[in-house]
């Protein structure tokens, strides 16, 4: 196994959050990045999972097999616990790598601000992002402004995604199961807290 995806796409999970994603921004991210790539880029979104499978372990299996995490920051970005194991997941990787130093300045975290970019945690201000906060609107049409407005943004935007993508270090078999221990564990934390599976027989 290598890697899958050229990038991964990190957000605070809604229906609409994914509706605009797949309508608006993965089409134009995957657009402009080829142009400086010269090649597709293969891009995850969670609407890729299989139904039967088991959606941490395929979770895991993108995240470990992705070069780069594009996090669509908002303001409840930071309460998901599977958002922060992705971005964690990314800055050890980061920090294993030697990456965000003076020889190695790129990272493999994009951030792209789409809400209350002011929540953004201190720690992560050294991180360079960019802002589609004005083009974040799950009712906006394909020809719209705010459509055309995203579509600068990310024509600007990536060629320096693109060059993150380029400097991913060589892949380790070892990220795959590293994030699916993390997510694995947050899983059955959850479900410990729930209240139990009822018996379906009269034992």
């Amino acid at each position: 196994m290598a890697y899958q995806f050229d990038i991964f796409i990190s957000y605070r999970r809604h229906e609409e959050t994914l509706a605009w994603i797949k309508e608006h921004l993965r089409p134009l991210l995957e657009l402009r990045v080829e142009q400086e790539l010269n090649r597709k880029p293969s891009i995850y979104l969670d609407d890729q999972l299989e139904s039967g499978t088991s959606w941490p372990a395929s979770l895991a299996q993108a995240l470990g097999s992705s070069r780069i995490l594009l996090s669509l920051w908002s303001g409840n970005y930071p309460s998901s616990v599977w958002c922060m194991h992705e971005l964690c997941h990314m800055l050890e990787r980061e920090r294993n790598a030697g990456m965000r130093t003076p020889a190695c300045p790129q990272g493999l975290i994009v951030p792209a601000f789409i809400h209350d970019g002011d929540k953004f945690p201190a720690e992560f201000g050294h991180i360079q992002h960019f802002e589609i906060q004005k083009c974040f609107n799950v009712r906006m049409a394909r020809n719209s402004p705010r459509a055309e407005e995203l579509d600068s943004v990310l024509t600007k935007e990536a060629l320096a995604i693109t060059r993150c993508i380029q400097a991913a270090p060589p892949w380790q078999p070892g990220w795959t199961q590293q994030a699916a221990d993390a997510l694995f564990k947050q899983f059955y934390r959850e479900a410990a807290s729930q209240a139990q599976v009822p018996r379906f027989t009269s034992v």
